[in-house]
């Protein structure tokens, strides 16, 4: 709860409790659905003490946390069983008693009072305080009319609305289950006001059931091209490392960028295209054809003009990554990302589905130039991203291994390897080591130590994991701090002991290579840094989200040095 909120709260707590011990709560009627008989429950934002009270008559085992003083002390006026079960403490920093994890744990009304930045630690700690199997009913806004663009009332209280499909995806990713949710009204009636209520399971560890959809594109839709291949393996790398791009709708809908898509379309058939010897990405496709691959021949071009004296792939993705400055190869690039949006378009976004019985799964928004499909088809997507991207590369070499059959050169093997090739590491990050090479206080970003002279850029997550070599993603380590850490992932405790080096590293970057750290931050942080929001919280918050979720997701071992 940030400081105006708690300032509300604090100087208004009579007046609050009295309001709300005189209206019946809108998520009483579900504790005994969501709770086990005779769980320990915990209360987080306890408020009046009104919900504490009623688990504490239906049989549970009850603890609150409420931030605010005085409504703890009106809470245990209007409540007196509730004395000494009300402990201080609020999200993202909760810490139970002796470690305590409980059955149950109910938020109603608060995650509303969090700050973006602080949402991911809020979730993970709600993971952490409850038991395998253990349940979290939470009650948030669905529409606020009452708050002005800044996501404030009158009164100065932050009240976001977070959509519960974006809240769905948070927690499955943390490995819970949403099993129940509802709709409520206001119980103050007030107009432009209405609350969902959500319950989760915690399963981490269940087995996740890979969705219909998916599998069934990939094995039946008819294959003309490998370009629903490549859709699919461009939205499972969005879904796991570009997730904050999307925007929740409304409807149930995600929109993804398109030019996000056709960005990674560029580098993926960069490969196949620069091979030595043709490789076809559409059945029927040969040299000199009449129906080649559409957007083919204009990236021939631009591969031709990066030849190895430029640096081919790496030395393209080099002058990407800063901001191409020559207007004619600006303009060049940009007509090759429109060829391919075009493409994107007409074909897989047009197509993929139409052999099932649910039919297409996409459409195309011409208003923000987005493609659209249904939340849970994202969620699968990026709760399965990593093994639907390994799964989609198997089956597109299969496939271009089958348009080559009646020409015999190409296997399998020859095609997986192009469609993993990736910029060279060590020249992307030479930019990131020359900046370091002249800070004046250059100390290793996990123990904290001046390094005097040999020193690696690390990567907080491991190139071997997610391939990226983005500027917030390097820091300066010590040579064999480095070489312990090796493919590990750092711990959450070192992630937030190092927390403010690890934004100097940034701050730094910015301001002697800015365009290329905002480009790229921006794909983390899911919007532009430049603005009023102070930006290095919110991307922290993203770092920390994405070391979390990649562990849990892909099992990688956490590190961190001895102390």
């Amino acid at each position: 709860m940030d400081d105006r909120t708690h300032t509300y709260y604090a100087t208004r707590a009579s007046d609050v409790v009295a309001r709300y011990e005189v209206v019946v709560s809108p998520v009483e009627q579900y504790f005994h659905q969501a709770f086990t008989p005779g769980g320990r429950v915990l209360d987080i934002g306890a408020g009046s003490g009104r919900d504490l009270a009623a688990l504490k008559r239906m049989g549970f085992a009850v603890e609150g946390f409420e931030p605010v003083a005085e409504l703890r002390s009106e809470a245990v006026c209007r409540h007196p069983e509730l004395a000494g079960l009300i402990l201080d403490g609020s999200l993202p920093g909760i810490d139970p008693p002796q470690g305590r994890k409980y059955d149950g744990i109910l938020c109603s009304a608060v995650l509303m009072h969090l700050p973006e930045g602080e949402l991911f630690d809020a979730a993970f700690a709600l993971r952490r305080c409850l038991k395998q199997h253990g349940r979290l009913l939470i009650s948030v806004s669905a529409n606020r009319g009452d708050v002005g663009g800044d996501g404030r009332d009158a009164d100065g209280r932050l009240l976001k609305c977070y959509p519960p499909d974006y809240l769905q995806l948070l927690f499955e990713r943390l490995g819970f289950l949403q099993i129940g949710r509802w709709s409520n009204d206001d119980v103050f009636g007030r107009s432009g006001i209405s609350w969902i209520t959500l319950l989760f399971e915690l399963r981490a560890g269940d087995t996740i059931t890979p969705v219909d959809q998916i599998e069934g594109i990939l094995n039946r839709d008819k294959k003309d091209a490998t370009y629903k291949l490549a859709l699919f393996r461009a939205l499972a790398e969005i879904a796991m490392k570009e997730s904050n791009s999307v925007r929740w709708m409304p409807s149930g809908h995600v929109a993804v960028p398109l030019r996000s898509v056709a960005k990674k379309w560029l580098f993926y058939y960069w490969p196949l295209f620069a091979a030595d010897g043709f490789v076809p990405q559409k059945r029927g496709e040969a040299p000199a054809c009449r129906k080649p691959v559409k957007f083919r021949g204009r990236h021939q071009a631009l591969i031709r003009r990066f030849g190895p004296a430029q640096g081919g792939l790496t030395g393209f993705a080099l002058d990407f990554a800063s901001g191409i400055t020559d207007p004619d190869l600006r303009r060049e690039v940009e007509s090759v990302l429109k060829n391919i949006e075009a493409t994107i378009v007409t074909g897989p976004v047009e197509y993929a589905g139409n052999s099932l019985a649910t039919g297409r799964v996409f459409e195309f928004d011409r208003t923000s130039r987005s493609i659209v499909m249904q939340s849970d088809l994202w969620r699968e997507l990026s709760l399965l991203g990593h093994w639907i991207g390994d799964a989609v590369v198997l089956r597109w070499a299969e496939l271009t291994q089958e348009m080559d059959r009646n020409r015999g050169g190409i296997t399998s093997d020859r095609v997986i390897g192009m469609l993993l090739q990736r910029p060279e590491p060590k020249r992307e990050v030479e930019l990131a080591k020359q900046l370091y090479d002249v800070l004046d206080d250059r100390r290793c970003t996990w123990t904290g130590r001046v390094i005097a002279r040999r020193y690696d850029v690390d990567h907080v997550i491991p190139f071997s994991l997610w391939g990226n070599n983005h500027l917030w993603n390097l820091v300066p380590a010590d040579a064999k701090v480095n070489n312990a850490k090796r493919d590990r992932l750092p711990s959450g405790e070192l992630m937030q002991e190092r927390k403010l080096r690890v934004i100097r590293c940034w701050q730094y970057l910015r301001d002697h290579a800015s365009q290329r750290f905002d480009r790229e931050a921006a794909t983390l942080l899911g919007r532009p840094l430049s603005g009023p929001l102070a930006w290095e919280e919110d991307l922290f918050a993203r770092l920390r989200e994405a070391v979390e979720v990649t562990a849990l997701q892909r099992g990688v071992e956490r590190w961190a040095p001895p102390t």
